[in-house]
């Protein structure tokens, strides 16, 4: 049985928590419903931070809302994020097939560690191959399974960018030279691919967009807060948050 998810820094984490999370596991598990009913019943299973979590995408996405522009994710792991924002515009847009929710990670973990990235942090993940999510395949699948029954569904929804970031994301504005961006969200932990997909997304949001920040301000991962320092200035930004969700703080250009 497993103790917690793999991508939680175990020194966060209390003996209530490694409890809680063996309690649900066990009753996912050793509940006879049918998978269909347990997946409409996931409140039942999702631990409070997990709902938290969804509640900031849902607050972020409505903030975009009038904003034109696809959805940058840096950062897929698991494909949860990329199939949240994918789902919450077929829900609140439907017909807005112009908005792209793009999703790139290495799929194989942490490519490499950056000297920024050790400065005074004290995390137990910070090493090559790191944070390895799913397999691309699996996240393929789920996007074309969410493809089934969405509007407009030829149309393709959801892009899957593979590979390292520092490399990916420039090539991919190439590209795609008619990009506009109305939210970017770093979730990539490190200092050189969350300061690539800065400089390389960032002038093409408009007024009104969103950047994200998922590891801002987080002792473990120094790297993000070092990389948006230099190239945003800190002080020159309204950093703000939602009272629910431990990390996530975003900016409005």
């Amino acid at each position: 049985m497993s103790k917690t998810a793999h991508y939680r820094e175990p020194k966060n984490q209390s003996p209530a928590d490694i409890q809680q999370f063996a309690a649900m596991e066990s009753l996912f598990l050793n509940n006879d419903d049918p998978l269909a009913s347990k997946l409409d019943a996931f409140t039942k299973y999702a631990s409070r931070q997990s709902i938290a979590k969804f509640l900031t995408k849902y607050e972020l996405f409505k903030k975009i809302l009038g904003v034109n522009g696809s959805i940058i994710e840096g950062g897929v792991l698991h494909g949860g994020g990329t199939l949240a924002w994918a789902k919450l515009s077929s829900i609140l847009e439907p017909v807005n097939h112009t908005r792209k929710i793009i999703g790139f990670d290495t799929f194989e973990g942490f490519p490499s560690i950056h000297e920024s990235d050790t400065a005074g942090g004290d995390g137990s993940l910070l090493e090559e191959g790191a944070l390895r999510g799913s397999a691309y395949e699996d996240v393929l699948n789920a996007v074309d399974i969410y493809d089934i029954n969405r509007p407009l569904s030829h149309i393709q929804k959801v892009e899957l960018i593979r590979g390292d970031i520092v490399n990916t994301a420039k090539e991919y504005l190439e590209s795609n030279p008619h990009l506009v961006v109305s939210l970017l969200y770093l979730d990539v932990d490190l200092y050189q691919p969350t300061k690539v997909l800065l400089e390389t997304f960032l002038p093409r949001m408009p007024k009104g967009a969103i950047v994200v920040f998922d590891e801002l301000n987080a002792k473990m991962f120094p790297g993000e807060t070092l990389a948006v320092d230099e190239v945003m200035g800190i002080n020159n930004l309204k950093i703000e948050r939602f009272p629910f969700d431990s990390y996530v703080s975003y900016v409005t250009l």
